[in-house]
């Protein structure tokens, strides 16, 4: 049996999935290396993130969403599109939001 603290986590990577997991590790006290291989973590490369509702839940979990949440902007609508036509619209995220 291993005592708590005899091990260290090695995260590859400090995209959203990376960083979630150090700050899990970190507020259940585990031991943590994140390593990247750019030279700034989470740079702006200018692709989006998407909510959902299971994984807004976790970021509550976390204590995150909330600073989050002032962060962003929220989808209210999505559109899918077929031929260059709008074929179907849906208020589907902010079912998500409430939910």
């Amino acid at each position: 049996m291993s005592e708590k603290g005899s091990f260290k986590v090695i995260i590859a990577g400090g995209g959203i999935a990376g960083l979630t997991l150090a700050n899990s590790l970190s507020q259940a006290h585990i031991d943590y290396i994140l390593l990247e291989a750019r030279d700034e973590i989470a740079p702006q490369v200018g692709a989006s993130i998407g909510i959902l509702a299971q994984g807004g839940r976790i970021l509550d979990q976390l204590g995150m969403y909330d600073d989050i949440f002032k962060l962003i902007e929220p989808v209210e609508y999505t559109n899918q599109w077929h031929e260059g036509k709008v074929v179907d619209r849906s208020d589907a995220p902010q079912l998500f939001a409430v939910r």
